[in-house]
């Protein structure tokens, strides 16, 4: 049925409007690349309890760069190494699985329509079939018949996308409340019993550190050392060669002989913290201690550099000297017993202004705190002082007039605050707003939403 969109004559019947919908990019997928594997029909990963084969994955990834293609146009070269492509691939994957279970399908009259309504193929406002076959071929670099079922998948993640985010709903005082969150100003009066500020005047003595080494020993034990020999090349035909000599049992010094490429070492480093200069993910690194020395890991593709590394060496974790983290200890020391006394001085605040007015415990100088008032801000602004509004601004809002708050605190320390005042709002703007207002809130809501549940799909397909 589709050889009809490709019929010129019928083509330029049709008017067009834009109707693709952009599905937003998720977080990473934890499986190593296609590239490891020689044969398509060789297995790429697993998902749902089934194998994926190389050529599958091959084609979601192809996909996946249709699509990235799509939304940044000419700037995709610039942001390519920064999208995880392999990620989005197999997310493809597992969200089109989990369609095909909820039974959601695609017909061909809908894939014409929304080619013949996409703006990259028309030409003055009607669509071209010289421009579609000409930008298949030179931008996309794919056939018609490619590119069509990739928009059928599109299609259908669309239609996941809507059926599971239908029920996510905002109510008019919902939406009203967010308004005043990123419109709303107000200011504050604040006591802020801050860390730093007790911390300055905390010295530990030697003997005590000591002694806190002693009692916390264990928690000071350094994660085993690692030294890695590896090699790396950035040529597809080393990249098909590679999977077989290691399924031949050919160890790191015969591969790099084999393929005429240099072996590195890494020296030892810390497992959570590789050398710059390797580029094997985390994830990934994360199962090298269960490598017997010498024996080659799957190959890794990042980016457009394929790595295959062996383990040389691992040096058992130990618990250093004393005197090699004393000042570690002694930082750790301050820190705690800051946080014990601003605790404690915003906690003797607390009662005094049970019988005491906000203004005359706040000028009092014998605490260590810091007081004042601010100037009116919104949830989104820095407040001076005191960092980010977010957390004073929805504090404040709870408070009625000459309320004092309860404690509350963040990284930072301690605090009390009092409404000061709040700015009037215009309300007459709200209603301007509040139709763009609401739409973007809603898309907002629906894009967390979906993408707490594309990390239960992931889950569950592991």
């Amino acid at each position: 049925m589709l050889r009809i969109l490709r019929n010129k004559k019928t083509a330029k019947k049709v008017w067009i409007v834009l109707a693709i919908i952009i599905i937003p990019a998720f977080t990473m997928w934890g499986f190593g690349s296609a590239s490891r594997n020689r044969e398509d029909n060789m297995a790429a990963g697993r998902i749902f309890g089934r194998n994926v084969s190389s050529l599958e994955f091959k084609k979601s990834l192809a996909a996946a760069k249709t699509a990235a293609i799509m939304q940044f146009g000419d700037n995709f070269p610039k942001v390519e190494k920064y999208l995880n492509l392999e990620s989005q691939a197999w997310e493809r994957l597992i969200l089109l699985q989990e369609a095909k279970k909820r039974r959601i399908n695609i017909g061909d009259q809908e894939i014409i329509d929304t080619i013949q309504k996409a703006p990259y193929f028309q030409r003055n406002s009607v669509f071209d079939n010289k421009t579609y076959v000409e930008i298949l071929r030179y931008v996309f670099q794919l056939q018609p018949r490619t590119f069509e079922e990739q928009m059928r998948q599109n299609l259908t993640l669309a239609k996941l996308y809507n059926q599971v985010t239908d029920g996510v709903k905002m109510e008019d005082n919902q939406i009203h409340q967010e308004w005043l969150k990123t419109n709303e100003e107000l200011s504050i009066y604040y006591i802020a019993s801050l860390f730093a500020e007790f911390a300055k005047n905390f010295k530990p003595a030697d003997k005590d550190i000591s002694a806190y080494y002693d009692k916390n020993k264990d928690a000071f034990k350094e994660p085993s050392s690692i030294n890695l020999e590896y090699i790396l090349t950035g040529s597809p035909t080393d990249s098909k060669k590679i999977p077989d000599l290691i399924n031949k049992k050919y160890d790191l010094d015969a591969i790099s002989k084999e393929l005429n490429l240099t072996k590195k070492e890494t020296g030892l480093f810390k497992q959570y913290a590789p050398p710059a200069a390797l580029k094997i993910p985390q994830e990934t690194l994360n199962s090298v201690s269960t490598l017997k020395p010498g024996q080659p890991a799957p190959m890794v593709k990042v980016d457009k550099t394929f790595y295959v590394y062996a383990l040389k060496e691992i040096k058992p974790g130990r618990i250093p000297e004393l005197k090699e983290i004393k000042d570690s200890i002694k930082e750790i020391m301050t820190s705690e017993e800051s946080g014990k006394i601003a605790q404690s001085k915003i906690q003797e605040c607390a009662d005094k202004l049970k019988s005491k007015p906000f203004n005359q415990i706040a000028s009092a100088s014998t605490y260590g705190f810091k007081t004042g008032q601010t100037k009116f801000f919104k949830s989104t602004d820095q407040v001076e002082n005191l960092g980010p509004g977010k957390l004073f601004w929805d504090t404040a809002k709870k408070l009625k007039e000459n309320q004092v708050s309860d404690i509350f605190s963040d990284a930072n320390g301690y605090y009390i605050i009092k409404l000061k005042a709040l700015k009037p709002v215009d309300e007459d703007k709200f209603a301007k707003d509040k139709a763009k207002f609401s739409e973007e809130l809603l898309s907002k809501k629906k894009n967390e939403f979906f993408a707490k549940f594309v990390e239960e799909i992931k889950k569950k397909a592991q």
